[in-house]
């Protein structure tokens, strides 16, 4: 029985603390949802280590001298740290919103920080809102959350003249010497994603008050010259001196003009101080029907009136209890959309169909930082890059990896003939819709034409598709360069001259099962004396390179390299091998995608005067003598869902990650 109600207990704890948590405030329909989980934060470092870090002190006396209060602890904000933190947006064709939910410990303590003056709010019930003085955004708040909203009215969303004259918006214009230069609203603009925005448009306009625009006086000028008008100039248009009253404001604003087409400068300023008189009022208009929606949406987030985000499988199955943040984003798709206008039809024309949505998620523990990134794909793409990734890196290629010396590398590994096989259904996939559907004809004979050109089998033999680039170190050398001097008469003269230059010392290597075409490749450069060669080992002849590139093919792999005694090594079988760390040996075997900056390799490589000098470079050794391993990785596909991780090590001597972080920050501040 004590077990029964020892379950039931947890359970019960278990569901009041997801029922509180502000995700359920969170619209099904948000298009993007990141998560701060102060919890998991607080966890890695208390309160009282924030306040004395670096950071911590920071934030403190900054707010402390920009309030005039004073504050020893975040916790004096009235911020619950112990709750997640929320920013979402919503994306419509009228309105974007961009919000923030904060959950709140103690709101007495949170009013304090908004108190002055200047700023008030008004209070119903325990729900206290404050309009910011620009009325761009809304702070609305109870003693258990805190919404912050602020609304981008889309320009474009005003350019169809029906939805215009429904919220008694227009569009005015100022024509001067035949060129029109149209209304551009100084509100972001957002690309159409969703129907409609999040709270129902109200079909009668806003009431809106006149707005007094102060007329900018003419300036009498002195000068006949300038102030003497033309004989035979019109008087100035009726239209041209409507006030903000009048009915015309979607008419271009006419200029006077005498006989041959010019204006009077005093016509000219007083046509523009009346257009700038309208565009001030429309604006207006634009800024209030913002703020009447952000305050019904603000509304509807406190009443909860609606589906919550929790609803969404997609968005649910991304999270991580571990992590301390996370960001999802809906649609791969949408993203385009919103950040690409300017493509208009062809954005919806679906250039992303078959990509979903997106998350990252950060982690941090006592061994390193992680980021882990993931996508959604259609089943159809997950299938296909399937068969593109079922392939490993050679394993001959990690003899050729020291890890005593490498600064890094990165490797990849497809299978080239599926990925040929399947390029042509992923080029019409990505570029049919762009295309639109009058192209579906052109666009299968292409994809046709591609595969009866390529024989997939041969060429996936010549390149397998795997690869691995390493740096093994940095090198100073003296390279010759082309330069002008001047004489005393200015007269040009071409020098030669020398400088040091730091340069990588690299090896790149690839598979290739059939070489004949890049030995004859390597014959006819030799032909035409762009190859020299060294017994099996060429090097390109390139006299302007700062570097000497040598190359050869052995064991079935291509290499590539600017070390000659590299070369000759792995000619002759002497290559250093077996120094491979177990940790890197791992990271090249098991991902189609790898990376690695090895941080304690670099210290001291780079000379002190390629980055500023003893000083700056004492402080730069300094910083990587702290890091450690920097890598990133992919993962194999599960389900529809391709993920990649990026990870930094934290060095021994450090807590934990979050503790490292900000030692980096301080030290890197001094």
């Amino acid at each position: 029985m004590k077990k029964i109600l020892f379950s039931f207990s947890l359970l019960l704890s278990f569901n009041l603390a997801k029922a509180q948590d502000l995700v359920k405030k969170i619209p099904a329909d948000a298009f993007t949802v990141a998560t701060i989980k102060g919890d998991n934060i607080f966890k890695l470092m208390f309160v009282k280590d924030f306040n004395e870090s670096f950071l911590g002190k920071k934030l403190l006396t900054e707010t402390s001298k920009s309030l005039d209060k004073n504050f020893t602890s975040i916790e004096d904000f009235g911020i619950n740290l112990e709750k997640n933190m929320y920013y979402f947006n919503q994306l419509s064709d009228s309105i974007t919103y961009n919000c923030f939910l904060i959950p709140i410990k103690d709101a007495n303590k949170f009013e304090s920080l908004i108190e002055n003056k200047q700023k008030k709010f008004t209070q119903q019930g325990d729900i206290r809102t404050m309009i910011m003085p620009d009325s761009t955004s809304i702070i609305k708040w109870n003693n258990n959350m805190l919404y912050f909203v602020t609304g981008s009215i889309s320009s474009s969303f005003f350019a169809d003249s029906a939805k215009s004259a429904r919220y008694g918006i227009k569009d005015v214009r100022f024509l001067r010497d035949d060129a029109m230069v149209t209304d551009s609203v100084a509100i972001d603009s957002a690309y159409a994603i969703t129907d409609a925005p999040m709270v129902e448009v109200i079909d009668a306009p806003p009431v809106v008050e006149k707005v007094k625009v102060q007329k900018k006086p003419v300036k009498k000028n002195t000068k006949k010259s300038v102030r003497t008008k033309k004989a035979g100039k019109k008087k100035t248009t009726k239209k041209a001196k409507k006030t903000q009253d009048d009915t015309d404001f979607d008419q271009p604003v006419a200029l006077a003009t005498d006989t041959a087409g010019n204006m009077a400068p005093d016509d000219v300023d007083e046509q523009y101080d009346t257009y700038q008189q309208e565009r001030t009022e429309q604006d207006a208009k634009k800024k209030r029907l913002a703020l009447v929606w952000m305050t019904a949406q603000a509304d509807q987030i406190f009443s909860g009136n609606y589906r919550s985000i929790e609803t969404n499988k997609s968005y649910t199955e991304s999270l991580d209890n571990k992590a301390i943040a996370e960001l999802w984003v809906s649609s791969l798709q949408d993203a385009y959309n919103a950040i690409s206008p300017t493509f208009g039809s062809y954005g919806k024309a679906g250039l992303m169909k078959g990509y979903g949505s997106l998350n990252a998620k950060l982690f941090m523990d006592n061994k390193s930082f992680r980021i882990s990134t993931g996508m959604e794909l259609s089943q159809e793409q997950a299938d296909s890059y399937k068969k593109i990734l079922n392939r490993k890196l050679n394993k001959k290629f990690l003899k050729y990896v020291n890890s005593e010396k490498a600064l890094g590398f990165m490797s990849y590994s497809i299978d080239t003939k599926a990925y040929l096989e399947e390029f042509p259904k992923l080029l019409k996939q990505t570029y049919g819709s762009f295309m639109g559907a009058k192209m579906d004809e052109e666009m299968d004979l292409g994809a046709d034409l591609i595969s009866l050109l390529l024989d997939e089998e041969a060429v996936s033999k010549v390149i397998k598709g795997d690869a691995l680039f390493v740096i093994n170190g940095l090198n100073t050398k003296e390279v010759t360069y082309t330069s002008y001097d001047y004489d005393d008469d200015y007269n040009q003269k071409e020098v030669t001259k020398t400088k040091n230059e730091t340069l990588p010392d690299f090896l790149f290597m690839f598979s290739s099962e059939d070489t004949r075409l890049i030995n004859k490749l390597i014959k006819y450069g030799v032909n035409k004396n762009l190859v020299s060669a060294d017994g099996n080992i060429y090097k390109v002849m390139e006299k302007k390179s700062p570097i000497d590139i040598y190359f050869q093919i052995k064991d079935g792999i291509v290499f590539f390299g600017n070390s000659l005694a590299e070369m000759q090594g792995i000619q002759n079988n002497q290559y250093s091998s077996n120094k491979l760390s177990k940790m890197h040996k791992q990271l090249l075997s098991k991902n189609n995608f790898s990376f690695l900056f090895n941080a304690q390799n670099l210290v001291g490589k780079v000379p002190a005067s390629e980055i500023g000098g003893e000083e700056t470079a004492k402080k730069f050794n300094s910083t990587l003598e702290k890091m450690g391993n920097v890598y990133m990785k992919s993962n194999p596909i599960k389900g529809r869902l391709v993920s990649a991780d990026i990870s930094a090590e934290i060095p021994n001597g450090h807590e934990n990650a979050l503790k490292y972080l900000f030692s980096l920050i301080e030290n890197a501040a001094k």
